[in-house]
């Protein structure tokens, strides 16, 4: 994926992504394409998610008793 002109990436710990940039429009489309990819899971919580979002998490299939 192409980094668009004017956006910085900042990568800490391996598993947060920061950016940064001027133009908040062409920033939230950025962010919107690489959520995309990997979007939060309701199950496992897994994907990519916003700092400070909450995904609500659903039960899993209940074993037969």
């Amino acid at each position: 994926m192409e980094i668009p002109e004017g956006i910085a990436i900042e990568v800490k710990k391996n598993v947060a992504i920061n950016l940064k940039s001027c133009d908040k429009e062409q920033l939230g489309l950025f962010a919107a394409k690489i959520r995309a990819w990997r979007p939060p899971e309701p199950y496992k919580g897994k994907g990519i998610i916003y700092e400070g979002e909450i995904v609500k998490r659903k039960a899993g299939k209940s074993g037969k008793k």
